[in-house]
């Protein structure tokens, strides 16, 4: 398939569409923690799936552990969203959201996590699905702690082609939780989607 990625007239479109949606985001979260909550303006791109492995280990950096959350979006617009979070933004969050310091328990980090995505994944597809007129239904999403170094031990992401990759901060509390939204779409939907937003343009 040519032409596999966003031009930048579609970026910035993307763009607005997913801040529009964080917005809605971050009320819901600042109201869950009690807290004024911001989502930055995010930065968008996207990779071929082949890359997708790759790109995880240039956001992590030197940390090792992190968190990865999974959730199928199947209907009109269909698809996979995963969430990377380092170990470092993960326990700050769930801090904030269990308002405590100190060691927290793997099981309390992972269901303040789910918490966070269920929040951004429902608020960011709503959107999509409001742009392409579409419809779909969320499946049950899971969380895994993963390590850097066994990460081509993981199973792969069967069945898609494309990775929109939606970079941003959560600011609560002078605290930067820093998360990577990746969108999985196959190639016949990615290009419905460029397609819809080029109409937008």
């Amino acid at each position: 398939m040519k032409n596999t990625y966003f031009n930048p007239t579609q970026e910035d479109i993307l763009r607005e569409l997913v801040n529009m949606s964080f917005g809605l985001s971050a009320s819901l979260i600042g109201d869950m923690l009690d807290s004024h909550a911001k989502l930055h303006i995010p930065e968008i791109s996207n990779i071929k799936i082949e890359d997708f492995d790759d790109k995880i280990v240039e956001f992590l950096g030197d940390n090792e552990e992190f968190y990865l959350t999974k959730q199928r979006f199947l209907g009109s617009f269909n698809g996979e969203v995963l969430f990377v979070f380092d170990s470092t933004s993960a326990n700050v969050f769930c801090n904030l959201l269990l308002q405590q310091e100190g060691e927290i328990d793997d099981a309390d980090i992972k269901s303040s996590i789910m918490e966070l995505t269920n929040i951004i994944t429902s608020a960011c597809i709503g959107k999509f699905c409001e742009i392409i007129h579409g419809e779909t239904i969320f499946k049950v999403p899971s969380i895994e702690k993963r390590f850097l170094s066994q990460i081509n031990s993981y199973p792969k992401s069967e069945g898609y082609d494309n990775v929109i990759i939606i970079k941003t901060a959560l600011d609560i509390e002078q605290e930067n939780i820093l998360g990577h939204m990746f969108i999985l779409l196959d190639n016949a939907m990615f290009k419905h989607l460029k397609e819809v937003i080029d109409t937008l343009s």
